[in-house]
C-alpha cells in the first residue's frame, strides 16, 4: 500500500523536526522551486509551491499542526487495522488445511530501539570521512587559543588557581587566555568556570572545549555538552556547531538527530562553516532528513565560499559528477583546485588523476 503522504513529506522533513529545521527546509524549497527560476516550467513550479505553502501553513502552526499529527496517526492506525485484516484473509484461504501460528510483529519501540543501534554503529554521518570531518572541524576550530594551547606543549602542572570573587569577567578572560596560551590549562579552567557561571557565553564555550578536549583534566563529555548548551542557547555559534556535534555522535547527551540538525541550522545561518558543510552532508547522505541533493549543494557552496576546504571538495565533485547541479567539469576543477590549494589530500589526489588522464 503506498505511504501516506503528508505536510512533513511536502518540506522534506521529519515528523519530529523542530520549528527552526521546518521554516528552513521552506525557505530552501521556496528558492529551489520559485516560478521564475525553476527549469521544470513555470506552471509546474506553481503547482509544487502551492503544496509547499500549504504544508508550511500548518506545520508553522502549532494547533494545525496538532491536528495534522493527530490525521496522520488515523490514518496510519486504519491503514494497520486494514493490512491486519487482509493478512487473517490470505492465511485463512491459503492454509486453511492446517492450523498456522501468524508470528506477531514486534513492538513499535523494538523496531525503533533496532534502528538507533543500526545508526549508532556507523554514525558517521554518511561515512568514516564524514565524522573525521565534523569531528576535525568541530575540535579543531575552537575560538582563541583552545585549540592552539598544547596537545603537543602543554606541561602538566596540577595546582589550581581561585580566581577573585570580585574581579571582573573581562579580566578573568584576558588571563584565561594567557594561561592558555602557555599551555596551562588546568590553571585557565576555574576563570572560565567562573566567568561562565556568571553567564558569560565565551566562557561557557571555553568551559565546553576544555572539557571536551579533556587538556589536562580528565574528558568530560557531559560537561562539555552542557556548558555548551549553555553558550547555544546565548546565540553563540561556534558552541551551536559543537551541540550539534555531541547530539549527532551521542557525545555527552542521548543521540538525537533532530536535534543535532537544529542546532546545526542555528549556527549556519550565523554563517559558521563547519554548521553548513554539516548539513551539505546530512543533506546529501539523507540523515534524520529527506535526502536532497540540490539542497545539499546549497549547504556545500555557502561554506565553500568561506574557504572551507571539504566543502570546496565536495562542491567539485558535484560539478565534476552532475550530482545536484548541472554537470560543469571545468567549474568542478575550479573548486577541486581552491581545495588542493589548501592541502585537501583528496582534492590532490583527484586533481592529478585528472592530470595523468589528459
Amino acid at each position: 500500500m503506498a505511504k501516506i503522504r503528508t505536510h512533513y513529506d511536502n518540506l522534506n522533513v521529519s515528523r519530529n523536526a523542530p520549528a527552526s529545521v521546518i521554516k528552513a527546509a521552506y525557505k530552501a524549497l521556496c528558492q529551489k522551486y520559485h516560478p521564475d527560476k525553476y527549469i521544470g516550467g513555470h506552471e509546474e513550479a506553481l503547482r509544487i509551491m502551492k503544496s509547499i505553502n500549504s504544508a508550511y501553513a500548518v506545520l508553522s502552526d502549532s494547533g494545525k499542526r496538532a491536528e495534522h499529527d493527530q490525521w496522520i496517526d488515523q490514518q496510519e492506525r486504519r491503514r494497520a487495522t486494514d493490512d491486519a485484516q487482509r493478512m487473517v484473509e490470505i492465511i485463512t484461504q491459503s492454509y486453511a488445511a492446517s492450523p498456522v501460528t501468524v508470528a506477531k510483529n514486534p513492538p513499535a519501540y523494538l523496531k525503533f530501539r533496532d534502528n538507533v543501534r543500526s545508526f549508532g554503529n556507523k554514525v558517521r554521518l554518511g561515512s568514516t570521512q564524514v565524522f573525521k570531518k565534523i569531528n576535525g572541524g568541530l575540535w579543531c576550530k575552537g575560538a582563541a587559543g583552545i585549540v592552539l594551547a598544547a596537545a603537543v606543549w602543554y606541561v602538566a602542572d596540577l595546582k589550581t588557581t581561585t580566581a577573585p570573587v570580585n574581579q571582573d569577567v573581562a579580566d578573568m578572560l584576558k588571563k584565561a587566555k594567557q594561561l592558555v596560551k602557555q599551555g596551562q590549562v588546568v590553571k585557565a579552567l576555574p576563570l572560565y568556570l567562573q566567568a561562565a557561571e556568571q553567564g558569560d557565553a565565551d566562557a561557557q564555550f571555553q568551559a565546553g572545549m576544555i572539557y571536551a578536549m579533556g587538556q589536562g583534566i580528565a574528558e568530560d563529555d557531559k560537561q562539555a555538552a552542557d556548558w555548551f548548551g549553555k553558550a547555544a542557547k546565548q546565540g553563540h555559534g561556534e558552541a551551536q556547531t559543537k551541540l550539534g556535534f555531541m547530539y549527532a555522535t551521542g557525545k555527552g547527551v542521548a543521540q538525537n538527530f533532530s536535534s543535532a540538525i537544529d542546532w546545526f541550522y542555528k549556527a549556519a545561518e550565523q554563517g559558521d562553516p563547519t554548521a553548513q558543510y554539516n548539513l551539505g552532508l546530512i543533506y546529501a547522505e539523507g540523515q534524520g532528513v529527506a535526502k536532497d541533493m540540490s539542497l545539499a549543494f546549497s549547504w556545500y557552496s555557502k561554506a565553500a565560499v568561506q574557504g572551507d576546504a571539504p566543502a570546496q571538495y565536495k562542491l567539485g565533485d558535484m560539478y565534476a559528477n552532475g550530482v545536484g547541479v548541472a554537470k560543469d567539469t571545468k567549474q568542478g576543477v575550479v573548486w577541486y583546485r581552491k581545495a588542493a590549494k589548501q592541502g585537501l589530500a583528496e582534492a590532490i589526489a583527484v586533481l592529478e588523476k585528472l592530470e595523468d588522464s589528459k
